[in-house]
This record gives C-alpha cells, structure tokens and sequence, in this order.
C-alpha cells in the first residue's frame, strides 16, 4: 500500500487510525484550489474506498468569498460545511469558541438521572471529565 501523503503538496495532512484530515489555511481562490487538488492525490494515491457521507467541511473567517466556493470528493458529490466537527474527541467550532463542546459534555452530564452522590461522581469522572480535559 502507497503512503497516504504522497502527492499532497500544499495541506496539512493527517491520520489517526481510520479519520484522515487534509487542512489548509486559505486565504484566496488559488488556495481553494490547491486545497481541492491535496483532497483529489489523497483519493488517487491511497487505493482505499472514502465514505463520501461522512466528509467534513469546517470553515473559519470573514471572507465570503472564499466560504461559497465549493469543495468536492472524487464522485462528485459537494462537500457541505459545517459550523462543527468532532476532532479527536474535541468539538471544533468556526467560530473557534468551546461553547459547544462544553454545551456538549453539559448535555451528557445532565443525563445522569441517579441521585446518589457516589454514583454521579463515578459518572462524572468516566463520562464527563474526560470531555473537558
């Protein structure tokens, strides 16, 4: 099997078990473009099948014109941005805020119907906590 990098020439890439993430910081149209050319040698130098449903576009700043360009997988089918995404357990935002992570992990902790406090702190330490450290 080839290197998953090969080819990649201008993003940022990286793999963890079977998530793979191609980043760039874009400034212009030209850099879209290479950005959309990084994702294009990652599909032809891997030989593995991407499940195109669960790409992720995640895009941060003001500039308008670059957030309506868009991005494609090799089948052709648009990537849509997203205002978050789970990175490695954390919630990354566009607004690079942790409020929704934080909301996030407020949410599971709110779930804990138990009223013994042994029992909820056994909770909190194994479900909780783990998300805000």
């Amino acid at each position: 099997m080839t290197d998953i990098g090969v080819g990649v020439s201008d993003s940022l890439l990286t793999s963890f078990e079977d998530d793979t993430t191609v980043s760039l910081p874009t400034t212009s149209a030209e850099e879209v473009s290479c950005l959309q050319q990084d994702v294009d040698a990652v599909y032809a130098t891997s030989n593995m099948q991407f499940n195109e449903e669960k790409f992720e576009l995640l895009r941060h700043g003001h500039n308008q014109e670059i957030k309506e360009i868009m991005l494609h997988t090799e089948g052709g089918q648009g990537i849509t941005p997203q205002p978050h995404f789970k990175c490695l357990g954390v919630q990354l935002s566009e607004h690079c805020s942790i409020q929704y992570h934080i909301g996030e992990a407020v949410k599971k902790a709110r779930t804990f119907t138990s009223r013994e406090p042994e029992t909820l702190l056994i909770l909190w330490r194994a479900s909780v906590q783990p998300l805000l450290d």
